[in-house]
């Protein structure tokens, strides 16, 4: 490929809270392995309830722990050896040897799990940072008739300014969506950045739906979405980047039915494909596209 032809990517990875799981995908006492910002990571869920992510690879020999380990109480334990690693990854057993290696301890991120989903705090610059902003509580954990997440992941080449900077962008949504907007503003403070958006949307199945929603970013790795029109529901979009240029991107629906209503299975699914249908739309895009520093 000549210079001329070289496609041109964003470098580095964003600061801030990255959603690396839902809830319902750590079971009790099961680990979730897991690669992101270049590093082996693995999710697990004591006997009391609580998700740790630490750092994947012992550091005895290296073996992958999120690779055939097994979570014992409240520790992990290594399948190679047998060492076992507590909560805040001190290793806290050798079954062949009393003395223990003070440093022998796994990385332990910073985790929350709210709203049903697991986030995880990551600072290129800083692995040890503190978290700069707090992630919020939705009406998913507030408010009974929620239903359970419907969600779904996919792995893409981009990088996640790309999808962030969909937030202002209203010139997409005719061209790539279908979507009538009659309505758009911006809001930005802080780590927060917020789109308001009314129009009519043509689902591709037929029909048409009028909306109004709001989607809030909290920092550059997710967006929530509070959406009124033919359902009541919440949507998140959430980005993590893997390695260069390639990130996780999830997606998930929950609803609540207005009083008297019945939503039913059908319905979900449905709602779910028409979403998963618009996320694809732009996917085509942004792993075929440059990057523009100064676009026009």
């Amino acid at each position: 490929m000549s210079a001329g032809h070289v496609r041109k990517r964003i470098e580095g990875f964003p600061r801030g809270w990255f959603m690396v799981a839902f809830s319902d995908e750590v079971k009790q006492g099961e680990i979730l392995s897991m690669h992101y910002f270049n590093r082996r990571l693995m999710a697990w869920r004591g006997e009391d309830g609580v998700v740790r992510i630490q750092d994947a690879h012992c550091p005895h020999l290296g073996a992958d722990i999120g690779a055939g380990g097994k979570v014992i109480g409240n520790t992990v334990q290594c399948p190679f050896h047998h060492w076992a690693f507590d909560d805040s990854g001190k290793c806290v057993e050798i079954p062949y040897s009393e003395s223990i290696p003070k440093k022998a301890c796994l990385k332990t991120w910073h985790v929350v799990e709210r709203n049903g989903m697991l986030y995880l705090w990551f600072n290129p610059h800083d692995h040890e940072s503190t978290p700069e902003f707090d992630v919020p509580v939705t009406a998913y954990d507030t408010e009974e008739g929620w239903s359970e997440w419907r969600h779904s992941k996919i792995r893409i080449k981009t990088h996640s300014r790309e999808i962030v900077e969909n937030v202002v962008d209203i010139g997409h949504f005719q061209p790539v969506h279908g979507t009538h907007v009659e309505t758009f503003e911006n809001e930005f403070n802080g780590h927060i950045a917020i789109q308001r958006n009314t129009g009519v949307a043509y689902p591709r199945g037929g029909g048409k739906d009028r909306f109004s929603l709001e989607a809030t970013y909290y920092g550059p790795g997710f967006q929530i979405t509070n959406m009124q029109g033919y359902l009541n529901a919440m949507l998140v979009n959430a980005h993590t980047m893997v390695e260069d240029n390639v990130l996780d991107l999830r997606f998930g629906v929950s609803i609540k039915a207005r009083e008297g209503e019945v939503v039913t299975e059908e319905m979900k699914d449905k709602y779910i494909e028409n979403l998963t249908v618009g996320f694809l739309e732009d996917v085509q895009i942004w792993e075929n596209k440059v990057y523009r520093d100064l676009p026009m």
